[in-house]
């Protein structure tokens, strides 16, 4: 650079302050970047990837509390409490959290948790310190699916598991197939493999007892996304133990309640051979003809009966010895008037005497004395038909009857009943079961008719079906029409049938 050159001098001025402007932003980014990381990195545990908590088993004390039994397995760190989330039969769920938990490696601990209410499954999530010493909450650690009973391991004793190629799902024993779905595949599907798709049982009841985890679309496909838990109740509500439960048509995949480890599934309870299911227990296996031979009436041994002895070649005056046979008696009416035989001879036991036949209907048999007494019919609450609340004679002058058209219910003559809501179904499923229908001519607001009856004219009028639930539109946007469920099992309605909708059994069969 010559003397008195200064643009050399420019250039390397403007470099140096290139090289102090990259220093400045160099630093900057560095401090943004470290109070970042310092502020995070509490949050960063090595323990919130080892702890592994397993649910061993959910018994409910009815009225008291739920507990639950769980066991950490192998794997660090510093667990301070854990997270019991349970789901009710309504999808909501119920949060309890239990702090200071001592639970070390491969302990088993049983937890009571004040809840009185329904149980569909049960989460636990770990709460775990972290390295700058705060607490968090991690990942779901294991879920449970309770159908009742407690004991450890599968919630059916007689229940064998089946997991044999699946990933996730339910094992058939009201648990779920190892290791379950999380992460970037979070949803089962009907296969039992995990997956990023939405998966759905199609038409499937909504209801929280049989979708299970997730919500409802109550769209016009009816999808029931979440893992299908079995229906094991049959409809007197007795517990299935084996063989295929009431849903099994929401699955794609056979649902079963459960197999037997030896003997034969009848009925859906285990028996040992030789034995069959009578009433809800095992009983030996019998032959009623030779359990019968020299009888002539009683048990066969085998749920029947060998013969009644009011019928002929006998007859009422009959009884039924400690013989099984049937021996002819002489009533005893020492005494009475009415009522009963002493000996209750007869089968239904012989009355000594009719007092209405004796006297008239304004008599009765004093069952104190066995004697007739006359009697005021008693018409209190302004009855004006049927039977006096005494059962001594009518009300009303009509012979207890109504006048016109008018019914008499509850001892009051009403004007016949009218149909509340007519129109015709829309669509019914499932298919040829027929346990919902949906109508555009269902109200859709304001009115419930939960409980009322439903008359379908081309299946007789006669025959009235009861409603369980009666649901208006809840994204009309979506889906526009309100639909009923029955509280029977199936019938034989058919899209296009017209329908009423009565207040009563008796109105909607008049």
């Amino acid at each position: 650079m010559k003397k008195g050159d200064t643009r050399g001098l420019s250039t390397v001025i403007a470099t140096l302050l290139i090289i102090l402007l990259v220093i400045v932003a160099v630093a900057i980014v560095w401090g943004v970047v470290r109070t970042i990381i310092t502020n995070n990195s509490g949050q960063i545990s090595f323990g919130q990837f080892t702890i592994d908590l397993e649910i061993l088993s959910v018994k409910q004390n009815p009225n008291v509390d739920v507990s639950i039994k769980v066991r950490r397995n192998s794997g660090e760190g510093n667990l301070k409490g854990i997270i019991f989330s349970i789901l009710d039969d309504k999808g909501e769920t119920h949060l309890f959290e239990k702090h200071n938990v001592s639970l070390n490696q491969l302990e088993t601990k049983t937890f009571s948790i004040d809840y009185a209410g329904k149980i569909v499954s049960v989460s636990i999530y770990p709460i775990f310190e972290t390295s700058s010493g705060k607490t968090s909450t991690g990942n779901l650690a294991d879920i449970y699916y309770y159908s009742g009973g407690g004991e450890e391991g599968d919630v059916n004793p007689n229940c064998i598991a089946n997991c044999a190629g699946k990933e996730c799902g339910d094992n058939g024993c009201g648990r779920i197939c190892e290791p379950g779905c999380s992460g970037s595949t979070p949803n089962c599907n009907v296969l039992g493999m995990c997956t990023s798709e939405p998966v759905g049982n199609p038409d499937c009841s909504c209801s929280a007892n049989t979708c299970v985890g997730a919500t409802c679309n109550d769209g016009a496909e009816g999808f029931c996304f979440g893992a299908l838990q079995p229906d094991c109740t049959d409809v007197s509500g007795n517990e299935i133990w084996c063989g295929p439960s009431q849903n099994e048509e929401c699955n794609l995949i056979p649902n079963v309640c459960g197999t037997c480890a030896e003997g034969i599934c009848d009925q859906g309870i285990c028996c040992p051979s030789g034995y069959h299911n009578y009433g809800g227990t095992c009983q030996p296996d019998c032959d009623p003809i030779a359990n019968c031979l020299g009888k002539e009436c009683g048990t066969n041994g085998c749920g029947g009966i060998c013969g009644t002895c009011d019928l002929p070649p006998f007859g009422p005056t009959f009884n039924c010895n400690l013989s099984q046979l049937c021996e002819e008696c002489t009533p005893v009416c020492t005494g009475r008037t009415c009522g009963p035989s002493i000996n209750e001879c007869g089968n239904p036991a012989i009355e000594c005497g009719n007092c209405t036949a004796l006297f008239d209907e304004t008599y009765f048999c004093n069952m104190a004395s066995y004697s007739c007494q006359v009697c005021t019919p008693d018409c209190s609450g302004g009855r004006d038909c049927g039977n006096a609340l005494n059962d001594c004679g009518t009300c009303g002058d009509n012979a207890g009857n109504c006048m016109g058209l008018d019914s008499c219910i509850s001892g009051i003559c009403t004007p016949p009943e009218t149909a509340l809501n007519t129109g015709t179904v829309y669509s019914i499923w499932p298919i040829n079961i027929g346990i919902f229908f949906d109508s555009d001519d269902l109200p859709k607001s304001g009115v419930n008719y939960a409980y009322y009856w439903v008359r379908f004219p081309r299946t007789g009028g006669a025959t009235c079906l009861q409603i369980n639930e009666f649901v208006t539109p809840v994204v009309p946007a979506v889906y526009n029409m309100s639909y009923i469920k029955f509280i029977t099992s199936s019938s034989e309605i058919k899209a296009g049938d017209s329908y009423e909708i009565w207040e009563t059994y008796n109105g909607c069969t008049s």
